[in-house]
């Protein structure tokens, strides 16, 4: 009775592709593989003629909700953000993705795409900061802050920084493979990034529509592709592409995954001024710390850009929160 174990590469309404292969004879039962998701891992063993199936333990599991769950893949090691300043950057859609993902402990990196367009404005690249958690270099009093990757496939260089941030993260997996999600809107341009680092892939593409602003949804099922970073590299790296995501529901939002993904409202705290209350919201309460620390930040363009950016994404999460949490009780 030998068990096997299989790597889910992809997951569609009615099929799924695995590595290794099942045997030609066998199917995975229905009522099974609708728990199953890209990025799984699943044991099989044939016992008394008939194939069993478990789900391993996942490590982490990205969803959204909208009325239901909707589950995007497992076993995540990181995951690209991928933004473009066209199709419109939608900020809001985005923290959603970046809440849940700290929410799973799953780290992520914001992509800038198609940043070779004139489009590509800094007022949209500010949009773009809010994402980024601040942090404190007291080793580096001077470094440059990270605030996303430039990438464009027209642009073999940045390709070639895109290709080396993939090395350093694969550096810090201790496993014998890692997997890295990309997911964005439709038309950011996800699927081109997936076929300039794995020609072999050959997803299908697709134009923005000038007209409606809008991507077309040309990837329909997330995808696994393994990615050779250099020959002989022994940790298998595996690139995920997957649907445009235009509307990432966050109906289940909490608190509490508003504060995890705002950390650095604790450091700032401890580090510079307490805030006097406990459940302070950094808005209008006096002797607050974060925004003291803001005002010491004046004459630091970069980091009181990107402080504020963040400030004012927390008020909009907290006061749409707060504005739901007050529906569900009255009704």
């Amino acid at each position: 009775m030998a068990k096997t174990r299989h790597k889910v590469l992809s997951r569609s309404q009615n099929s799924i592709l695995l590595e290794p292969p099942l045997a030609c004879s066998w199917r995975i039962p229905q009522a099974i593989l609708s728990s199953i998701v890209v990025n799984d891992s699943i044991e099989t063993v044939v016992k008394t003629k008939k194939l069993q199936v478990k789900i391993l333990r996942r490590r982490n599991l990205l969803s959204r909700f909208e009325k239901v769950e909707k589950r995007i893949g497992a076993n995540i090691d990181h995951l690209f953000l991928v933004v473009a300043n066209f199709p419109p950057f939608n900020l809001m859609n985005y923290a959603n993705m970046a809440l849940k993902a700290r929410s799973q402990n799953i780290p992520f990196t914001v992509l800038i795409n198609k940043s070779d367009r004139s489009d590509t404005t800094e007022s949209f690249q500010r949009k773009v900061e809010a994402l980024i958690p601040y942090t404190f270099r007291d080793d580096d009093p001077d470094g440059k802050l990270q605030k996303g990757i430039q990438v464009s496939i027209y642009d073999e260089h940045l390709m070639s920084n895109l290709k080396s941030e993939i090395k350093k993260i694969a550096n810090t997996c201790k496993g014998s493979e890692m997997s890295i999600f990309f997911i964005g809107q439709s038309g950011v341009g996800k699927s081109s990034i997936i076929n300039a680092l794995i020609p072999s892939a050959g997803q299908k593409t697709g134009l923005v529509s000038t007209r409606y602003k809008k991507g077309k949804h040309t990837t329909r099922h997330s995808r696994s592709f393994e990615f050779k970073l250099v020959e002989h590299y022994k940790q298998k790296i595996y690139l995920l592409d997957t649907p445009g995501i235009d509307s990432f529901g966050a109906e289940d939002l909490k608190k509490q995954e508003i504060l995890k993904y705002f950390s650095e409202w604790d450091e700032i705290s401890q580090k510079n001024f307490f805030c006097r209350f406990n459940n302070c919201q950094h808005m209008q309460e006096p002797n607050c710390g974060i925004r003291k620390f803001l005002e010491s930040l004046e004459q630091d363009g970069d980091n009181f850009n990107h402080l504020t950016s963040r400030l004012k994404l927390w008020k909009t999460l907290v006061r749409d929160l707060n504005k739901k949490t007050l529906k569900n009780n009255q009704s």
